[in-house]
């Protein structure tokens, strides 16, 4: 009975542990909206909105991130999604762009912001 209990705490360790290069090429992005005055929760529901379209085309989903104070000038959404390397996320990047899916949800957020910027950031 004891050699089984710890035949199951060492492979219950060993999944949870990571192996040294796994991440290695991993990118992780950040999309960072700024609302308008009074349009966050429409920017939180259109980005929503959006990862439903890239999940609908087969893509990363990621998640989407809303501030829960408003406090200094760090965006109101989020949107952050991981790769497994740099070119899956240009695959990624290629065929949303070829699907046009993203046209229309690009313009209207445009409307509902104030200021948009990304950030593409390597794993260790």
């Amino acid at each position: 009975m004891k050699l089984l209990i710890s035949l199951v705490i060492i492979i219950l360790f060993s999944f949870s542990c990571t192996n040294k290069n796994q991440g290695k090429n991993t990118i992780v992005v950040h999309n960072y909206y700024w609302a308008k005055e009074g349009k966050t929760e429409e920017v939180y529901a259109h980005r929503l909105y959006a990862s439903e379209v890239r999940k609908e085309l087969g893509l990363a989903v990621g998640r989407v991130l809303k501030r829960t104070k408003v406090e200094g000038e760090l965006p109101n959404v989020i949107w952050e999604c991981e790769y497994s390397s740099e070119e899956a996320r240009n695959e990624d990047v290629r065929k949303l762009t070829e699907s046009g899916a993203f046209d229309s949800i690009t313009k209207k957020m445009g409307t509902l912001i104030r200021k948009f910027n990304r950030g593409i950031y390597r794993v260790n």
